[in-house]
C-alpha cells in the first residue's frame, strides 16, 4: 500500500495488468509525504508513478519517502546467482529526488550505505521505542537475538535497556536456499519459568525463531514472544502460528507491519 499525504494512492488493474492510479486531493505546493507498506514490487511501481507525478504538479515541494521496510535490503550481496538487488534498487530510488529517506530497522549498514552513497539522506527511526512498548507488554526476564548478526548488532541499538540478553547460532545451507541446518542457543542462562522476548528484523516462515523457541521451552522457559519489525505474509505458512499440543512454539508475535499483513491472528500484536 502506498499512501500520499496520509491518503491512499488507489490503483486497479487492467486486465493485462497495467495499474490505473488515481490522482490523490491533498497536495501541498512545499512539502509532501509518500509512504509505503510494501507487499510486493507494485508497491515499488506506485512509489515511482507517485514521486513523479509530484515532481510534475508541485515540482518546487521537497518530498519525504517513509518506507520502514527499505524493498531488496536482505540481498545485500551477491549469493551464488543471486543479484546484489539492493545496489541496483538504489540506483534507481537515486533518481527520483527525495528530500529524505526513512527506514526502520534496516537488515544491515549495507543498505544504507548503498542508499547513501547515492546520494541520498537516510533517517533511521528509533527502534527502541517499538521495542520498549513490547517490553511494556509481555515483561521479558531476557532478550534473545537469534543469530550472531542480530547479536552484534542489538545490544548497540538497544543499549538504554536493561535487560540481559543471550543468542542463537544456525547454520545456512545456502545450496538449499538457505534452509537452516542446525541451531543452538549461545550463552544461555537457567532459562525454567522464564519470559523471553526474540528480537529480529524480517521474518519470512519464522524458521530460525522456531527453533530457538522450541529449545528455549524445552529447557524450560514460561513463555516465549517474538518481535519482528518487518513480518512477512509468509508467517501464517510457517510453524509460527500452528499450535503443537495445546500451545504455540511462539506464545505471541509482535511487529511494526511494515509489510501489511493480510490477515488478522489472535496471536499477532502490531506495534505502532
Amino acid at each position: 500500500m502506498v499512501r500520499i499525504n496520509g491518503l491512499a494512492f488507489k490503483d486497479e488493474e487492467f486486465h493485462n495488468g497495467e495499474v490505473i492510479f488515481e490522482r490523490v486531493k491533498l497536495l501541498d505546493d512545499k512539502f509532501n509525504i509518500i509512504e509505503m507498506n510494501f507487499k510486493d514490487n507494485r508497491d515499488i511501481t506506485a512509489v515511482l508513478f507517485a514521486r513523479q507525478w509530484l515532481k510534475d504538479k508541485a515540482p518546487s515541494a521537497k518530498c519525504k519517502l517513509i518506507m520502514k521496510y527499505c524493498p531488496y535490503e536482505r540481498m545485500d550481496r551477491e549469493i551464488n546467482d543471486q543479484l546484489f538487488s539492493m545496489k541496483y534498487f538504489a540506483e534507481i530510488l537515486a533518481k527520483f529526488d527525495f528530500d529524505c529517506i526513512e527506514i526502520l530497522d534496516p537488515h544491515s549498514q549495507v543498505c544504507v550505505n548503498e542508499l547513501k552513497d547515492k546520494g541520498m539522506n537516510v533517517e533511521i527511526l528509533d527502534l527502541e521505542s517499538y521495542i520498549n512498548k513490547v517490553i511494556e507488554d509481555f515483561k521479558p526476564d531476557y532478550l534473545f537475538y537469534p543469530d550472531k548478526g542480530a547479536a552484534k548488532k542489538y545490544p548497540e541499538i538497544l543499549k538504554n535497556i536493561d535487560i540481559p540478553y543471550f543468542f542463537g547460532a544456525k547454520v545456512r545451507d545456502l545450496e538449499n536456499k538457505g534452509r537452516i541446518k542446525d541451531y543452538e542457543l549461545i550463552e544461555a542462562p537457567d532459562l525454567k519459568d522464564k519470559k523471553i522476548l526474540i528480537i529480529d528484523d524480517i521474518c519470512c516462515l519464522g524458521g530460525t525463531a522456531y527453533n530457538g523457541a522450541m529449545l528455549m521451552k524445552e529447557q524450560g522457559a514460561f513463555n516465549v514472544a517474538f518481535y519482528i519489525s518487518h513480518c512477512e505474509n509468509g508467517v501464517f505458512a510457517g510453524k509460527l502460528l500452528k499450535q503443537e499440543g495445546n500451545r504455540y512454539a511462539v506464545d505471541k508475535i509482535y511487529t511494526a507491519n511494515t509489510m501489511l499483513l493480510d490477515s488478522e491472528h489472535d496471536n499477532i500484536v502490531v506495534v505502532d
